[in-house]
């Protein structure tokens, strides 16, 4: 191992966090972010589904009313998803939940659905390829059992 490996190694990184930044760039020169009645809340078409996030952090709104519902305070978010976000921003978010709760719990309950699909799907196919497997087992044992 050369000691130049972990400078490539970071090189690699820091060139893949440019050319993330220079597609956001290209984003918003298409899809702007649109301010909102919160300083700290836009949203931006093709990002989150359209839905309120955090400037800056990409947290949906939804997602910290969600956290908060679950029994986390303001401080706790803050502290799981630093250095993205300040208590100020969260506050915002909840602010912005309290003006719009209508809104937002239409987002929650769209999430919460789309995640039961998915969860059934899951089940769907695992049942699926358990008996797929078993019936491999069966065509494998019948072939052998001629033998």
């Amino acid at each position: 191992m050369s000691a130049n490996q972990p400078l490539h190694a970071e090189l690699q990184s820091l060139r893949a966090e440019v050319q993330a930044l220079k597609e956001q760039v290209a984003h918003y020169a298409v899809h702007p972010p649109m301010a909102t009645d919160h300083p700290h809340i836009v949203r931006i078409e093709g990002v989150q589904g359209g839905e309120p996030i955090i400037r800056g952090a990409y947290v949906t709104v939804r997602g910290i009313v969600e956290l908060t519902k679950q029994g986390q305070t303001p401080k706790q978010i803050v502290k799981e998803h630093e250095p993205l976000l300040s208590l100020a921003q969260v506050y915002d978010a909840l602010s912005y939940y309290y003006d719009h709760s209508a809104e937002i719990e239409t987002y929650i309950r769209e999430h919460e659905e789309a995640l039961a699909r998915a969860a059934k799907l899951t089940r769907t196919f695992l049942r699926r390829r358990k008996r797929a497997k078993t019936a491999l087992r069966r065509k494998k044992a019948n072939a052998h059992a001629r033998k």
